[in-house]
């Protein structure tokens, strides 16, 4: 038995189960009335009531078509569930994207790419046991059973994947994992505040406003020194040149911003009080 062939035979397994784990759930599921509440549904139908008995009766024809595939017939119906999740799905994202797909639990994840993954299984699995090379399932895992488990297997790991509700499980632990044994996410970014950023709040500070006036540039020059960052800026007083110094607290020992204005042509700090200009 080819590839393509067992692939096609053993869809009514993987994709008969999925139909059963979620039509179980919307029928029997201790918290359908909030899945049914956070889905597009309310919105499309105009009631939580409304949009509740219809989140039951796709449960309930989720349950008929799996035990329809279960049974070995060949029936359009997984293709028309899968495109009309699909097309549901579509609808929820453009006009409820806040919405959850509300498939098998009461997740809060807005639809996203998994749920329309998911839903694109069921329609080309659909598809794909409809073809008229495909045997009933148990003859394709009778034929190759190692084959078939292992296709299977891997087609339902990718489900699982592809299921929000099972995050806590399998993905939250391997980003665990891969903060531990792995590159760390931050590695790149540096251990210390960007030159734009402290000047953007020192322009913005208390201490700036006194001097604002004499400010004549953006930002010259910066550096860093014994705990402070130093930020020069070129400006002038009457006619005369000046520099105005702030130096930024930039450790624990070193709180705060301090400002003084340098004359150019004489070296001199002229006091703050100096040229604060009239209230």
């Amino acid at each position: 038995m080819t590839f393509f062939v067992l692939l096609a035979s053993i869809q009514p397994v993987v994709v008969g189960a999925m139909l059963a784990w979620a039509g179980a759930y919307k029928l029997a599921g201790r918290t359908v009335g909030v899945a049914a509440s956070r889905s597009a549904l309310p919105r499309l139908l105009g009631s939580h009531r409304r949009a509740l008995a219809a989140y039951r009766l796709t449960g309930l024809i989720e349950l008929v078509v799996a035990l329809v595939l279960f049974g070995g017939g060949k029936t359009p119906s997984t293709v028309i569930v899968g495109l009309g999740f699909l097309c549901y799905l579509a609808y929820a994202k453009m006009v409820v994207p806040q919405s959850s797909c509300g498939c098998t639990s009461a997740s809060t994840s807005p639809v996203g790419w998994r749920s329309f993954g998911r839903a694109a299984i069921v329609a080309v699995g659909g598809v794909l046991a409809m073809l008229p090379i495909a045997v009933p399932w148990w003859k394709g895992f009778g034929a190759d059973p190692i084959c078939a488990m292992f296709l299977a297997t891997a087609e339902s790991l990718l489900v699982l994947g592809l299921s929000p509700d099972f995050d806590r499980r399998w993905l939250r632990p391997a980003r665990a994992l891969r903060l531990k044994y792995g590159r760390h996410p931050l590695v790149d970014v540096p251990d210390t505040v960007p030159v734009a950023a402290t000047a953007y709040n020192v322009e913005r500070s208390e201490a700036f406003t006194p001097v604002a006036h004499l400010i004549s540039s953006g930002l010259q020059d910066s550096w860093d020194a014994e705990g402070w960052r130093i930020l020069t800026y070129a400006g002038r007083l009457d006619d005369r040149e000046v520099t105005i110094v702030f130096a930024v607290g930039m450790t624990t020992d070193t709180v705060g911003i301090r400002v003084s204005v340098v004359e150019e042509q004489t070296g001199q700090i002229i006091p703050v009080e100096a040229f604060q200009p009239a209230g």
